[in-house]
């Protein structure tokens, strides 16, 4: 995929801040500090289009990111971190469950999980939601450069089982470039179909 352009369009904390042009929206979903602003900006070859944060549960606003001026990446709020408490978390599910309901240009979620956490029961709730909203999903493991071949390997075939997932997470690495352009190669056809 070569990207023209890329930019913030809007930050926002429910549905009467986001886009209105229609224009597909592939979502960046994962728990706090999965890596989602790494990805955005290795996917879209920036070294500074979204921020990241060392400090997790930072994300509480929906940003969206113009692509190509085709379509929007969405980096949405980081699920389940403890440290924002028990409100912030409520807030965060609620800016989140508002996303899904409003979002009518939603064509898929990309999941980022961390293979060395496989058996994450906050990815487990995640992905359990996410999937009874019968939208196209990818898991991706992110930081895949973390792990040696075989645990990865491993890692992979225990995140498949244990969040009952029809196919392996696509491994992926912001910081090494891999796996990129398997994750276009998954979008593109949501974006354009």
């Amino acid at each position: 995929m070569k990207i023209l352009s890329a930019r913030l369009e809007t930050s926002a904390p429910d549905a009467s801040g986001f886009p209105k042009d229609g224009l597909p929206q592939i979502a960046l979903a994962g728990r706090s500090n999965a890596g989602k602003s790494s990805l955005i900006n290795a996917l879209c070859n920036s070294k500074s289009l979204a921020r990241s944060s060392q400090q997790p549960g930072k994300t509480r606003l929906i940003n969206f990111y113009r692509i190509n001026d085709a379509f929007y990446l969405v980096d949405l709020p980081g699920f389940g971190y403890a440290k924002v408490g028990h409100e912030g978390k409520e807030l965060m599910e609620i800016v989140l469950r508002a996303f899904f309901d409003a979002s009518m240009s939603l064509r898929g979620v990309l999941y980022l999980v961390d293979p060395r956490v496989p058996d994450s029961p906050v990815d487990h709730a995640a992905l359990e939601w996410i999937l009874d909203q019968e939208i196209p999903l990818q898991v991706l493991a992110a930081r895949s450069d973390h792990l040696a071949r075989t645990a990865l390997d491993k890692a992979l075939q225990e995140i498949k089982k244990h969040h009952g997932l029809s196919q392996l997470p696509l491994p992926v690495s912001s910081k090494k470039k891999t796996g990129l352009a398997e994750v276009w190669e998954e979008l593109m056809p949501l974006v354009i179909g």
